[in-house]
């Protein structure tokens, strides 16, 4: 995850108005994992803030099932394995220079679900061997990069000149990047027989199936922190 656009602006901003009102310091959970976040307040209706977050891995990526990967199972979150990453720059306007806040600004995110499944006995209702398929995987990249967001929220502190502050966010950001990857893979020995060859066709018009079905164009970004203001 690369946050040095996020970190330089941000930079750029909190000494840009050194005479301006104290900065804060907080951490907070959100939806795409927890994060580190330092804000200050830009005049008597503005803040900006910046979080960074570690990498999050939820789920284990192998499993066996005589069952078929379907991309529907990510919502159900039974099987497979989420990896996320998050971090933001973001711009709170309060218009009535309280709690309420809107926000906009960007978010440098990635997430991914895969699954690995070592016991199909079939692609896209198509029957494959066991004898030759050792397994077969999806992958789903919901986004990777920049990309802009929009949200209201609430903190408890904006007018505050010091002390402690609960807030909490709601909003979504465009997803960058989005990619299905689907594959079977052989066991060592059979790349070439022809139960190889039609289990990775299967997989391919399955693909192909998955791109032209799944798209996601927005996800949500829900979060809630506590801060301190120095």
């Amino acid at each position: 995850m690369k946050n040095n656009f996020l970190i330089i602006s941000f930079l750029v901003s909190f000494f840009y108005f050194p005479s301006l009102m104290a900065f804060e310091l907080g951490v907070g959970a959100r939806s795409m994992g927890q994060v580190v976040e330092v804000g200050k307040k830009l005049g008597n209706s503005f803040n900006v803030r910046i979080a960074i977050g570690s990498d999050y891995e939820s789920g284990d990526v192998e499993y066996s099932s005589s069952n078929e990967i379907e991309v529907e199972s990510v919502l159900s979150g039974d099987i497979g394995q989420w990896s996320a990453s998050h971090s933001s720059l973001l711009i709170d306007y309060h218009p009535w220079q309280g709690n309420f806040r809107l926000t906009f600004g960007f978010t440098d995110n990635a997430l991914t679900w895969s699954a690995k499944n070592n016991g199909a006995v079939s692609i896209g209702g198509y029957s494959i061997s066991q004898d030759v398929v050792d397994s077969v995987e999806v992958e789903v990249q919901f986004t990777e990069g920049v990309s802009p967001y929009i949200g209201l929220g609430w903190a408890s502190g904006f007018d505050k000149v010091k002390g402690f502050s609960f807030n909490g966010d709601i909003g979504v950001f465009a997803t960058s990047d989005f990619v299905v990857l689907f594959d079977a893979n052989c066991i060592d020995g059979q790349a070439i027989s022809a139960g190889c060859q039609e289990a990775k066709q299967d997989a391919k018009n399955e693909l192909k199936k998955l791109q032209d079905d799944e798209k996601i164009s927005l996800l949500p970004l829900v979060g809630m922190g506590v801060s301190y203001k120095f």
